[in-house]
């Protein structure tokens, strides 16, 4: 086996290994938004997370981690959509953030 098909099957192992991690991570993400929605008594639209940013920095314990940036949306009523955010270093929640929404359920159109 030449060197270079060895780096190439190291490469792809190390591509497949991240995919699969961020479908995890994802799947960590969506559940957290959905925890989060129902915690604030808001539906959890489309029941999904999708990925806005994703850098390396220092989590609080300066250690480097991977920061990814999930968005959702949710709503309390049929007639407006609010926006949320949840943001993991690895598999870890560092913060999360909603829109503010009205609390009344009766609306004048």
């Amino acid at each position: 086996m030449y060197l270079t098909e060895l780096v190439i099957i190291m490469c792809l192992t190390l591509v497949i290994w991240f995919w699969l991690d961020s479908m995890k991570i994802n799947e960590t993400a969506r559940h957290i938004g959905g925890k989060l929605c129902q915690k604030n008594n808001v539906q959890f639209l489309d029941d999904t997370v999708h990925l806005a940013s994703m850098k390396i920095a220092k989590n609080k314990f300066g250690q480097l981690k991977l920061f990814r940036k999930y968005q959702f949306e949710f709503t309390n009523s049929e007639f407006h959509r609010y926006n949320g955010e949840v943001i993991l270093a690895g598999h870890h929640l560092q913060s999360s953030y909603m829109d503010v929404y009205r609390l009344n359920d009766h609306e004048n159109i």
